[in-house]
């Protein structure tokens, strides 16, 4: 009785993903030498921005002629940007994340994607989020990095903001916590042996006979049911401490008023509290502008700094900015020319950001040339995305990243 009411109470949580018992497709290596460096206290913000984000009107090469060329409609003119050089130049309505890029605290990685780039975003989605180019795998980059994590440290946490699991976070023995709505994120009673209390029935969860002994036919199915009841434990507790950190939260900063602020909000008061989770994830969509793309990019930029600006104020002011790194990145990027319709289609190479106290904020690479694209014409790429993960896998998350990424890259050095 007992396990059925269990496996419907856990079966119903959206904070948990399916079990998964063995391997999707490809597992994480088990070679766990130990960490680069501590990074029991350090927290990954992923922000994703979908639809693929144009780069070009993001990070404007105003020093490149051939933009307005290009861009006759849609290139930026002197009052619509905000120069970082002679050569390139923010959006103008992203003038909150210029400040932290002012005070030495976010880096520009520009020019980013890999070779033989797909402009599906299904499949470009699946590249970016499995971090496997020749050949996507069914779980992610940073679900490989909880699989390698977790081995030496059981407590590793990742928090999913978002309606939607990201493949990103999927693990061959791990999975995050989903948090699409905050309201409906917490356990269901657990029928009659229910205690009065969910802190009884984590107690009771605790109490339960996970080292059961008995017959060797039994083993895998005592396995099982231990695997259950440890999930169903781990979302109590989680349930507790995000509910609890939501309803205390203070933060030091006005956030804008949309949903996109109030899930950074929810997680700056997840990265405060005891959780101490190591990756939480937050998306934006909207950014597959074939039509009337100015104001809807302009508008989602100002979205996404200051959002950005606040999260990060706020954090400084808790005195976790040092603790904390975020890292934007789109699935593609959009053509160097734009089309008919006033808008751009699917193209390569973007920029990404990274955002903290421990960020060696600047200009990383070299931006695109615009007078030497690809025969499809699109902008070739200088850095390959996997790079960037490599230096957020092990001078952020401190674990070797060819456990994870599957072969050794040289890193964006971006971090102090």
């Amino acid at each position: 009785m007992f396990l059925r009411e269990m496996a419907k109470s856990v079966g119903g949580i959206p904070s948990l993903a399916p079990m998964s018992f063995g391997p999707t497709v490809v597992e994480a290596t088990d070679d766990v030498s130990g960490p680069l460096q501590d990074a029991s206290n350090r927290t990954l913000v992923v922000i994703q921005l979908m639809g693929g984000n144009d780069g070009l009107d993001t990070i404007v090469p105003y020093g490149q002629q051939q933009y307005y060329t290009l861009r006759p409609t849609l290139g930026l003119q002197t009052a619509e940007i905000l120069p970082i050089d002679g050569d390139v130049a923010f959006n103008a309505n992203m003038s909150a994340l210029m400040s932290i890029y002012k005070s030495n605290q976010a880096a520009i990685i520009q020019g980013v994607s890999y070779p033989s780039p797909n402009l599906s975003h299904y499949e470009a989605t699946a590249i970016w989020e499995s971090g496997s180019p020749d050949n996507p795998l069914s779980n992610g980059w940073l679900g490989r990095y909880l699989d390698v994590a977790r081995q030496a440290d059981s407590t590793v946490t990742a928090v999913n903001l978002n309606d939607l699991l990201p493949q990103t976070l999927q693990g061959v023995s791990s999975s995050p916590l989903s948090v699409g709505n905050l309201g409906a994120f917490k356990l269901s009673p657990l029928g009659k042996i229910s205690a009065t209390s969910q802190q009884d029935d984590i107690q009771t969860l605790n109490q339960v006979g996970l080292n059961q002994t008995g017959c060797i036919a039994c083993q895998e199915y005592n396995t099982l049911v231990g695997s259950m009841m440890q999930s169903g434990l781990d979302a109590l507790s989680a349930s507790s401490i995000i509910q609890q950190a939501a309803s205390a939260y203070t933060p030091s900063v006005t956030y804008p008023s949309n949903d996109f602020a109030n899930r950074l909000k929810l997680a700056a008061a997840i990265v405060t509290s005891s959780m101490k989770p190591r990756v939480v994830y937050v998306t934006l969509g909207g950014f597959d502008t074939h039509a009337a793309q100015k104001a809807t990019q302009n508008a989602l930029l100002k979205t996404l700094s200051d959002g950005l600006s606040a999260f990060f104020n706020d954090l400084s002011a808790q005195g976790r900015a040092n603790d904390t790194a975020i890292m934007t990145f789109s699935e593609f990027g959009r053509r160097a020319k734009e089309n008919g319709s006033n808008g751009t289609d699917h193209g390569t190479s973007l920029p990404q950001f990274l955002i903290g106290g421990q960020v060696s904020g600047g200009l990383y690479g070299t931006y695109p040339s615009l007078t030497n694209l690809d025969p499809t014409g699109n902008l070739q790429f200088e850095i390959d995305y996997r790079q960037v993960y490599a230096s957020v896998l092990e001078d952020w998350l401190g674990v070797n990243s060819t456990n994870v990424l599957g072969s050794a890259w040289s890193k964006v050095s971006a971090f102090k």
